[in-house]
């Protein structure tokens, strides 16, 4: 496939918002265990004539990032 240039833009794009989420995990304190950090990353995956870019993390990273906060929390 010829769309390096394509794929070489997919690929900033994704350590650039791997490196965010990262940075705002740790700015919010929300870091303790590094299980989450460490979890984030990105996949870009080759399909017929382009590119498909999935982010992933840990299933618990979907509800720290809407603010829950748990059982004992309070916001939820």
């Amino acid at each position: 496939m010829q769309l390096k240039e394509t794929q070489t833009a997919l690929r900033a794009f994704g350590k650039y918002v791997v490196q965010q989420a990262r940075t705002n995990l740790t700015k919010g304190k929300k870091n303790t265990s590094k299980e989450l950090y460490d979890s984030i990353g990105y996949t870009i995956e080759e399909v017929n004539q382009g590119f498909r870019l999935y982010f992933e993390m840990e299933d618990y990273g979907m509800f720290q990032d809407r603010g829950v906060k748990g059982v004992r929390g309070g916001k939820s």
